[in-house]
């Protein structure tokens, strides 16, 4: 045991010997200076950008839209069958504090649901009158013009640039010539003469590399943290910096696959030209061609209707209904108006059928036209998840709060308020022994005003537990990912020759 711990001893200290001549070799070059500047440049860039204009604006925008819908609740609370019919208001999406890591498109991205009735109708003839809302559902609108609003895009300056692009193409810089170069001017094969095995060899190069490429990422992230942190306007709890300290961990893992990808295509070259132009265009096509134009063309797999064909087969729809009520057997003129003081009880149920149908049909549309999208997206994301920078993306996304990912539970947890609301005005309304319980018509439901704390209000929240979940399949492939590009490096240095 003894003997076996000291050639284990022996052999870390070779590995680290090697590795700190790697590290002194990395440090005098060009690469390291040039690596330095850029990531401290762009990360002061990124942190000046967010605090200054990008997530100010934001917050200010957002606490105004609050305070508004919080406003327009109150006012509808002054009576149940008001509110019912007006609906919550608009619910809108917190922006993220760690939107600097991975903007992931939150300024394309619709940043709230509507849940507002709709225009006034009214219905006129010689012995009937009634003036109603279309009642509230909940929709979604899109601010800014995209076919599709999630579709991925990687153009922002954030982490999942500086790291995602600059620091992986610099981690091939730093180790296209590690085996390659050394085998070119001959001093590979005097190495492995000193009873040095290729493992030792091959590990020290990495460790030395890793170390001196993290050196400039840390620097660079310490900095862009001191920028964010200093502005009265952001501050982070204990969730967000676990999520910032995994998201380090990520990247992490994710500059060693271009470390081994480029250690593995060195050892396949016995000159450095050759490799660097072979690694270059693997980073090519992996890095910038397969996020940003596999997306584009994986969108065409899965068609979407556009918004105006989706909402022409509703309006068929709902002019089907309009016509069976209206025109075919005249329902709804049958027991006298809602209005009626006081009101039939046939009228309240006749107009409730009316109504709900119509309510239902408006949902089902918008929430079915919206969940084709989603389903576009992710086929979209598990194609461009080929490329390690794709699903590095979409993992410092998932932690982050931001992006496709974040916007498709922002939808399911107003899906979920939706019938948590409607579940409310029932409850309340069965309180209310004036009340017809009629629900979807104004006349039918409790005229009493609601206690403005006891009505449900939406929450949009994000936990370590959420975004830790939603981000364990990406974490996992770049882990995987690294492993067998370390193990296809080692059974390649491991074979090849080293003359």
């Amino acid at each position: 045991m003894k003997c076996k711990a000291k050639t284990n001893f022996a052999r870390g200290g070779k590995i680290w010997h090697i590795a700190k001549r790697e590290i002194l070799d990395n440090l005098t070059r060009f690469r390291f200076a040039l690596t330095l500047i850029l990531v401290m440049v762009l990360m002061v860039m990124n942190g000046v950008i967010f605090v200054s204009s990008k997530y100010p604006r934001r917050i200010a925008q957002h606490s105004e839209d609050i305070n508004a819908a919080i406003a327009s609740m109150k006012e509808r609370s002054q009576s149940l069958g008001e509110l019912a019919v007006k609906g919550p208001g608009d619910l809108y999406k917190r922006p993220s504090p760690l939107a600097f890591i991975a903007m992931g498109e939150d300024t394309n991205l619709p940043k709230r649901v509507t849940g507002d009735g709709g225009s006034y109708n009214s219905w006129r003839t010689s012995n009937f009158h009634y003036s109603c809302s279309n009642n509230w559902s909940l929709e979604y609108p899109q601010d800014v013009f995209r076919k599709n609003d999630a579709l991925p895009n990687f153009t922002e300056l954030d982490w999942t640039f500086i790291i995602g692009l600059v620091m992986s193409f610099m981690a091939i810089l730093f180790t296209y010539d590690g085996i390659s170069g050394e085998r070119e001017i001959g001093t590979l094969s005097l190495l492995m003469a000193n009873s040095v095995s290729r493992a030792t060899v091959l590990l020290g190069k990495f460790v030395g590399a890793f170390l001196t490429i993290l050196l400039p990422l840390l620097l660079g992230i310490l900095l862009n943290l001191m920028i964010v942190t200093a502005s009265d306007l952001v501050s982070f709890d204990g969730s967000e910096w676990a999520r910032m300290g995994i998201t380090f961990v990520i990247s992490a893992i994710y500059i060693t696959i271009f470390l081994w990808l480029g250690l593995f295509i060195s050892s396949q070259f016995s000159d450095s030209s050759s490799s660097l132009l072979v690694l270059l265009l693997i980073w090519v096509v992996s890095v910038v061609l397969i996020p940003n134009t596999m997306g584009v063309l994986a969108s065409g797999f899965q068609q979407v209707p556009s918004r105006s064909e989706a909402s022409r087969q509703k309006q068929a729809k709902l002019d089907e209904i309009n016509h069976r009520y209206f025109e075919k057997d005249r329902r709804l003129f049958q027991f006298g108006s809602p209005t009626d003081n006081p009101p039939k009880l046939e009228a309240l149920q006749v107009w409730a059928d009316y109504l709900t149908e119509r309510a239902d049909v408006t949902s089902r549309f918008d929430d079915e036209h919206l969940d084709k999208q989603f389903v576009q997206v992710e086929l979209t994301r598990q194609i461009t998840r080929l490329s390690p920078a794709a699903i590095y993306k979409y993992a410092l996304e998932s932690l982050a709060g931001t992006g496709f990912a974040r916007h498709k539970r922002f939808v399911q947890q107003a899906r979920r308020y939706r019938q948590q609301f409607v579940d409310f005005i029932q409850s309340e309304d069965r309180g209310d022994n004036d009340s017809y319980h009629v629900y979807l018509v104004k006349e039918g439901l409790s005229q009493k005003p609601v206690p403005f704390n006891s009505i449900p209000k939406f929450s949009d929240k994000l936990s370590l537990g959420v975004t830790f979940k939603g981000a364990v399949l990406d974490m996992m492939l770049l882990a995987s990912l690294a492993l067998l590009l370390f193990m296809a490096t080692s059974l390649a240095f491991m074979r090849s020759d080293v003359k």
